[in-house]
């Protein structure tokens, strides 16, 4: 069996899947990639190197982990080693605008979006969308910090002119329709070696901060759902993991007023809730079946 090695900046978030690791009589590796080098002429171990690098590692102090993470992602593929969630994976982790125009190649509805840098044309940009209620968000976030909805260009104008506005860690703004919730939740859809695990609510009546992670989940906040388990969604988000090699992802989507799913965001570095999988008796848990994928790599 071959080393597995995981690539990371947020040891908390490894607890659980050392606990699977353990179940399977296995002891990982760990890069924690913050700062170091990549000795790119050298040739690197045959192991299987899974990628968990999160593009809200600069919300904990890790400003250049993604760059680092890139550049050792490029080495390991360029050695034809085993990767997963690789280069192309991180990239679309880092731009949600890559991941829209995945997703509806994929034959999957988004909601209308507009980019902008520069905080100069954040009104002007607002005007030509003209769609309101608005959401204004950082395009690398990371956790929902940084969403905010606004109902007019009146109440953004004041933000924008009285409010200490942070710019983005990459410099740009997302403009996104509002999409009015048929029930005050999102569905997350988790899938593990491009399958299928379970989907699971997350009610949004707290605000947009969703992180599903033990460490930062806010209890009953987060229920196993099963039914999106038959739905068609649930097919063609698989074709999208695999028309863009995406091993491992946990998949936002939200039904509007009519009933429409709108996908809008791509989580490549997914966290599960033990509380939810235990409340609702899952068999199947989210880090155990990232384990045993792994594992079947190895």
């Amino acid at each position: 069996m071959r080393d597995i090695v995981v690539l990371h900046e947020n040891d908390e978030w490894l607890e659980p899947l050392r606990e699977e690791f353990a179940r399977n009589g296995v002891k990982a590796k760990e890069w924690f990639l913050d700062e170091g080098r990549v000795p790119y002429s050298e040739m690197p171990d045959d192991a299987v190197y899974y990628n968990r690098m999160s593009a809200s590692s600069h919300t904990r102090g890790h400003r250049f982990a993604p760059e680092l993470t890139k550049l050792v992602l490029t080495w390991l593929e360029r050695q034809n080693r085993t990767v997963v969630n690789g280069s192309s994976v991180l990239a679309l982790e880092i731009c949600k605008m890559s991941q829209y125009a995945a997703l509806e190649k994929a034959g999957l509805k988004v909601p209308k979006t507009h980019a902008v840098v520069g905080e100069n044309h954040l009104l002007d940009a607002a005007k030509a969308f003209n769609r309101w209620p608005l959401i204004l968000k950082p395009n690398r976030g990371g956790k929902g910090l940084g969403v905010q909805r606004f109902d007019t260009l009146q109440a953004l104008t004041h933000f924008v002119e009285n409010e200490s506005l942070e710019t983005p860690l990459d410099g740009t703004w997302l403009l996104q329709e509002y999409i009015q919730p048929k029930a005050p939740h999102i569905t997350r859809a988790e899938f593990v070696g491009q399958q299928f695990v379970y989907a699971v609510q997350v009610n949004t009546q707290g605000g947009f901060e969703l992180c599903p992670a033990d460490n930062c989940a806010v209890e009953d906040k987060f229920i196993i759902s099963k039914r999106f388990n038959d739905h068609e969604i649930i097919r063609k988000l698989e074709s999208f993991l695999r028309s863009n090699a995406i091993d491992v992802a946990g998949v936002e989507f939200i039904e509007d007023e009519q009933g429409e799913l709108f996908v809008y965001d791509v989580n490549t570095n997914t966290n599960y809730n033990q509380a939810a999988e235990k409340r609702a008796g899952v068999k199947a848990t989210g880090m155990g079946a990232l384990a045993d994928y792994l594992v079947s790599l190895a």
